[in-house]
């Protein structure tokens, strides 16, 4: 049975639709999301700030990174997260302004983001500097 393309597209629309709205209905996720809001983290940033195990943080960041939400990028061993600007990107903003950032516990990992980046926030900064001379 052939299937034109604009159901193909319809159809792989919608599973990112549904890839996107998975990965907001975790708090760990949903705490990763408001911390990138800021700026690009790396893994070892999230670790510390959110107090979870590396191998958390990354099957998170799998799962986000699947459904369009977050890029990355590797220096060394050392990989770096962001947002990815998508068509949630409204959303997303909406999702952080008006609902993350009213409730303590995402305000809480912005304050601990503002004071780990004051006292150097982890050893990624201090090796790629080095790596740079």
């Amino acid at each position: 049975m052939k299937t034109d393309r604009k159901e193909e597209k319809g159809g792989e629309t919608m599973n990112n639709s549904l890839k996107a709205l998975q990965a907001f209905t975790d708090e760990t996720r949903l705490r990763i999301i408001n911390l990138l809001y800021e700026r690009e983290l790396c893994v070892c940033d999230l670790e510390a700030i959110l107090g979870t195990a590396q191998a958390k943080i990354s099957r998170h960041l799998a799962l986000l990174r699947n459904a369009d939400l977050v890029r990355h990028r590797k220096i060394a061993q050392w990989s770096f997260y962001s947002l990815q600007g998508t068509g949630l990107a409204k959303f997303v903003n909406e999702l952080v302004l008006g609902v993350l950032r009213k409730e303590d516990v995402y305000r809480n990992d912005l304050e601990l983001l503002k004071k780990k980046a004051e006292d150097g926030i982890c050893q990624t900064d201090v090796a790629l500097k080095r790596r740079s001379k």
